[in-house]
């Protein structure tokens, strides 16, 4: 077939929708070798081989660093794929951003010196139509999610006419909002320098994670966390904690790059009672640090009298901070101690000498030479109650402006 027979075959397959798998088959069966079609990580986006050759699909292959390296050029090398070595040609596709590359495997006895050249045109023709047709794929995507973006913001601002409107809408979402439901904020922090990217990648992971394991969620983003409106099981009905907590131990190894934190707000069984499991939710992320949640997510009901914190003046916290335990802070920055950290965990630990002589990797009795410090800076025992309980409250709100490190 000469090139332009070919474009010609590349266009009517665009034109009616065969996408890249009708692409790589094309040009699969032009050359008579396995083609291989994968985006920029090295997920399988198509994977067509001659019925000669037996070679299984995979869903994602290990791009050779040949590859990775010079990601903007054509190549060539060795790639393995079930445990075989084959030899692979590699173009980029892409012009300014590489979308992904398409792979050919098996050099074919047909490509000599004259054909070499035609061969290259018909595989650069391919690339290029996949281009195009990954972009349109990212288009639809993008589109879609704004739609269910914009859903879920209704859904959290009470912005319907009505239950009836948002049961006929969630259906279209493969929701079903006539029972319960409840919220989850999530937010990734970057450990690792991830670009942005990969965060994406990785909040995908999290809305299929969700999708996948809870049938009728669904998954929206508001700034820069995501918001999960789930329903809880019936066979989980009293065990909202235990149930929620079991999810983001199995979500955790899909996010390892990442430091995930999560507020879960109350259980309501009208959906237009949502937009306050939302606001709780949000409410407990913020104040996800001040519990030991060490990648489980933090309860709005579980948070106790700390949530009275939230949404105190920042003024009012420093004067009350100050007034508890001001002079811990001030003795440590006189005399680079760090009398204030040994209080956070000794209170969190529920005062297990112990523990906290582990924690802190110091001998008991340099602890208890510290707590007796304490107690004469702030002019009370720790053994009192009402001591502990004002203590406690100021550490908690030093958490919230950032004054302690509470890991």
């Amino acid at each position: 077939m000469n090139l332009a027979d070919f474009l010609r075959k590349i266009a009517n397959a665009q034109a009616n929708s065969m996408g890249i798998p009708g692409l790589s088959r094309i040009l699969m069966h032009e050359i008579n070798m396995p083609v291989i079609i994968t985006d920029d990580k090295g997920r399988v986006l198509s994977w067509h081989c001659p019925p000669s050759v037996a070679l299984y699909p995979e869903e994602r292959i290990m791009l050779p660093s040949t590859i990775r390296n010079h990601s903007d050029l054509p190549g060539e090398g060795i790639i393995i794929l079930k445990g075989k070595k084959l030899k692979y040609f590699s173009w980029p596709i892409g012009e300014v951003k590489i979308l992904g590359y398409l792979l050919l495997l098996e050099k074919p006895e047909q490509l000599t010196e004259t054909w070499l050249p035609l061969f290259g045109q018909f595989v650069e023709a391919v690339s290029l139509a996949v281009m195009v047709e990954i972009m349109h794929q990212r288009e639809i995507v993008d589109i879609e999610k704004n739609y269910r973006d914009e859903f879920v913001r209704d859904l959290i601002f009470n912005n319907f006419d009505g239950i009836d409107e948002v049961i006929r809408l969630g259906k279209i979402w493969g929701c079903n909002f006539s029972g319960a439901h409840f919220v989850m904020v999530i937010k990734l922090l970057n450990k690792s320098n991830h670009l942005e990217s990969y965060r994406q990648e990785s909040a995908l992971s999290i809305e299929k994670f969700f999708i996948e394991q809870v049938p009728g969620t669904i998954v929206g983003e508001m700034a820069n966390f995501q918001v999960v409106i789930t329903p809880l099981p019936k066979e989980q009905a009293n065990d909202l904690h235990s149930y929620t907590r079991d999810l983001f131990t199995k979500l955790s190894p899909l996010i390892s790059d990442w430091d995930c934190i999560a507020g879960v707000g109350k259980l309501y069984e009208s959906i237009n009672m949502l937009y306050r499991s939302y606001q709780q939710a949000k409410v407990a992320l913020e104040l996800c640090k001040l519990v030991q949640h060490e990648g489980s997510p933090a309860f709005f009901d579980e948070l106790g009298a700390v949530r009275l914190f939230y949404n105190q003046s920042q003024q009012d916290l420093e004067e009350f901070y100050k007034e508890a335990i001001g002079p811990l802070e001030k003795f440590d920055q006189e005399n680079n101690g760090n009398l204030l950290m040994t209080l956070w965990h000794y209170l969190r630990a529920e005062r297990d000498l112990k523990l906290v002589s582990q924690k802190l990797f110091i001998h008991t009795n340099t602890l208890r030479y510290r707590l007796k410090k304490i107690e004469e800076l702030l002019g009370g025992s720790l053994e009192q109650e009402e001591t502990r309980f004002n203590i406690y409250a100021a550490l908690k709100v030093a958490a919230i402006l950032g004054k302690i490190d509470q890991k």
